[in-house]
């Protein structure tokens, strides 16, 4: 019986390993990654969710041993930052890579297509026009020569490397450069097909994917991969036309959240439109730990004095927290132009400022304002002044402050409690008021204590 066994174990072990052994010469898929490098409309041009895409393209090649990488090039430009991002994500890959300028490969598309180390280009491609342009207030209309020198500098570097004459490409970001017979000074080059050929700045040209693949002499399986919808999110929430909404959104909603008691609607407006800002920039990876814990601090005590009397140190605490924030995560996904970044945490105070004056001005009358704001469950009788009656014995009596008042809030006047609002006046809970009028259905009320 053991005999038989000690074979049966021998037999199996022996098959184990003659199935393994009949796999060995099977040779590998050839593999050849297609990844699109393109503006999508609603999402954006080149940006960190695009960036993020790449680079996860570029380590899923690797992984895979692709026999070559070719990102379709189809871009006006994008951030700065994100493009020297994914510069260097395609230098530092170790799959071959090629460029195919599938229209226009302008600005950021340029250094894109530059990285790669073979650049294709279809019959009506462009690439060029990549002067940099920050969004601080003087280089709108004029770059700032710092900014064109560290540019130029880069893509002179990056043209060296593969092989490519440096002031042509020099000549795409800086006016100042002139190449006889092809661009004047005070010009900005964008080079066609043809030319492009003819001045090294290509190597072939193709009208499609086959034509490249022939061309190329690559064969094999083509996968082409797709942002994932984390990317997408990344890339919409990352957009500049989107990220002034979200944060414009997040700041209402705290403020109005800190003038009114309770929690309600405008809190989680905020509190939503904060956590799109910043996780769109974890779901691409681009955010460090200090952002997020400055934003949690700064939720925190802003929670905290929604339930201490008085606008303190709790508040102004919390408001200097995400301010923080703000500019740690502007400046992370700024990494060229700080300024840039203070520029837009100035524009976003100053915004946050003028928001809080029109809400004291203006929203306390609004009866939407008072439904959103007196959310807070009190015990007891709420007494209302019918609007047909003004009820003017209550003008002129004194009572104290039941809830707290940001301007708007609860009082109790000789026993009975009253919707009340003041004139822009914060007043803490025990605090004693006196009537000064009636607006509407909501008695107006003033603090005696202070003078």
């Amino acid at each position: 019986m053991r005999k038989i066994c000690k074979c049966w174990l021998v037999g199996m072990m022996l098959l184990l390993f003659l199935m393994t052994g009949l796999s060995f010469p099977q040779s590998e898929e050839q593999v050849i990654f297609w990844v699109p490098v393109k503006d999508v409309p609603d999402l954006g041009m080149v940006d960190w969710g695009l960036a993020s895409f790449v680079k996860r393209a570029l380590r899923e090649a690797e992984d895979a041993g692709a026999q070559a990488v070719i990102l379709e090039i189809d871009t006006s430009g994008g951030w700065v930052d994100a493009m020297l991002f994914i510069k260097d994500a395609i230098i530092s890959s170790s799959c071959p890579t090629v460029a195919f300028i599938n229209h226009r490969a302008w600005s950021a598309g340029a250094f894109i297509a530059l990285a790669c180390e073979t650049i294709v280009f279809a019959p009506d491609a462009t690439m060029g026009a990549a002067e940099p342009r920050s969004g601080t207030p003087e280089e709108i209309d004029k770059p700032d020569p710092k900014t064109v020198s560290a540019i130029r500098a880069q893509i002179e570097a990056l043209a060296e490397a593969r092989g490519r004459d440096p002031l042509v490409f020099a000549s795409m970001v800086d006016r100042n450069v002139e190449i006889d017979g092809l661009v004047k000074k005070g010009e900005l080059l964008t080079l066609r097909a043809s030319q492009a050929l003819e001045y090294g700045a290509g190597d072939l040209i193709a009208a499609n994917r086959e034509e490249l693949l022939s061309k190329l002499g690559l064969e094999g399986t083509v996968r082409e991969l797709s942002p994932s919808w984390s990317e997408n999110l990344a890339r919409l929430v990352t957009n500049p036309v989107v990220v002034p909404i979200l944060l414009t959104l997040a700041l209402v909603g705290i403020l109005m959240e800190i003038l009114t008691p309770g929690f309600g609607v405008p809190g989680i407006v905020g509190l939503v439109s904060f956590s799109l800002f910043f996780g769109g920039r974890y779901l691409a990876g681009l955010a460090g730990w200090e952002p997020l814990i400055f934003f949690l601090a700064g939720a925190t005590l802003l929670i905290v004095e929604l339930f201490l009397p008085g606008f303190g140190i709790a508040g102004i605490s919390g408001m200097g927290a995400l301010a923080l924030s703000i500019y740690l995560v502007l400046r992370e996904t700024s990494i060229l132009f700080w300024q840039e970044a203070v520029y837009q945490l100035f524009f976003y105070v100053a915004l946050m400022g003028g928001v809080f004056l029109v809400l004291l001005a203006f929203l306390p009358q609004s009866p939407v304002w008072q439904r959103l704001g007196l959310k807070k469950e009190i015990t007891g009788k709420v007494y209302q002044i019918e609007e047909k009656s003004s009820e003017p014995s209550v003008v002129g009596k004194a009572g104290i402050a039941k809830s707290m008042l940001r301007p708007v809030g609860i009082v109790e006047i000789e026993g009975k409690r009253w919707d009340a609002i003041t004139e822009g006046e914060f007043i803490s809970p025990g605090t004693k008021v006196r009537v000064e009028g009636v607006r509407g259905n909501t008695i107006v009320v003033k603090s005696e204590e202070g003078g």
